[in-house]
């Protein structure tokens, strides 16, 4: 990994203006640098990937959650993962399980996304051959995510729901067309951002408005710039942590560090389960891992604690 051969993303690189024009060159621009950095220098994802797909999950999750006008934030759907145990959860909880589910899946139109139709209880026939051609027929990443989205949204029904599929299918086409292994949460993460909101009560774009291409530009503008700074920390923050796991003398430590590396958040009982130890070990290899600076602690509770990046 080189860390710090990463550089920020140029500042002209996030969109000033609503010219359409301007959004595209920022967004192709910002795309660019991220698609470079996804690939790494050896052609491979680098080592935290797998955190930054989901802690950019998470993002998209409280972006949606607020489009319904849900009121759980950020730690509350951390917490809601993570120390529920796998069950029955929220309807923002669900929102939250739909990203995490997503960034797993192949970056592939097919059979695989009608599953987070599924999630949101779209019970639609979701033509995916349809969608799929759309998405590989469009000239470029940018234009086939605003045409799968728009294409998506008028194979459902009205709804908060659809939106938020369509988002889905934009991220699925935009990395199918830049042959990324897996699709990145990035459409939803920015489309609540203040600067897309236009007219009088201030309404988002939808995939239905004719400027629907523009919106997207400019949003996938936003979201790479934020998912770009957010890859830059996890760089250094994944380098500290294997900088220290040779001296780790715990049984199974060597898994706490993938797990780290692979998700947003851990908890010591997940960490114990799966790495064959026992929750003591677990809780006290967290606390070293702290004092070293190599893992954070992310809920700041005394109790129930959840450790990440």
């Amino acid at each position: 990994m080189h860390a710090f051969e990463i550089q920020p993303l140029p500042r002209w690189t996030r969109p000033q203006s609503g010219d359409p024009r301007a959004a595209a060159v920022c967004a192709g621009a910002g795309l660019a640098l991220f698609d470079a950095l996804l690939r790494g220098a050896d052609g491979g994802e680098p080592v935290y990937a797998g955190c930054l797909r989901q802690r950019l999950a998470l993002r998209a999750a409280e972006s949606c959650a607020a489009l319904c006008r849900l009121r759980e934030d950020a730690a509350a759907l951390r917490d809601a993962e993570h120390l529920a145990g796998g069950v029955e959860t929220s309807t923002a909880g669900r929102l939250h399980r739909l990203f995490r589910l997503y960034t797993s899946l192949p970056a592939r139109l097919d059979a695989a996304i009608l599953r987070t139709a599924g999630l949101l209880g779209l019970n639609e026939a979701i033509d995916i051959r349809a969608l799929a051609e759309v998405a590989t027929t469009a000239p470029d990443p940018l234009t086939a995510a605003a045409r799968g989205s728009a294409a998506a949204i008028k194979l459902c029904s009205p709804s908060t729901d659809a939106q938020i599929f369509a988002f889905v299918v934009a991220d699925f086409a935009l990395a199918r067309r830049l042959d990324w292994a897996r699709p990145v949460p990035l459409l939803a993460v920015a489309m609540a951002h203040p600067s897309l909101r236009r007219g009088v009560g201030g309404r988002l774009p939808r995939p239905s408005d004719a400027d629907w291409p523009a919106a997207v530009a400019f949003a996938y503008a936003l979201a790479v710039a934020e998912a770009h700074a957010l890859a830059l920390d996890l760089a250094r923050r994944a380098q500290k942590l294997l900088s220290v796991a040779p001296v780790l003398r715990a049984k199974g430590a060597r898994r706490v560090v993938d797990l780290l590396l692979c998700d947003d958040g851990v908890t010591p009982a997940a960490a114990a389960a799966r790495a064959g130890m026992s929750d003591r070990a677990a809780r006290r290899l967290f606390e070293r891992l702290v004092t070293l600076g190599a893992a954070r602690e992310l809920t700041g509770r005394e109790t129930f604690r959840i450790y990440g990046l």
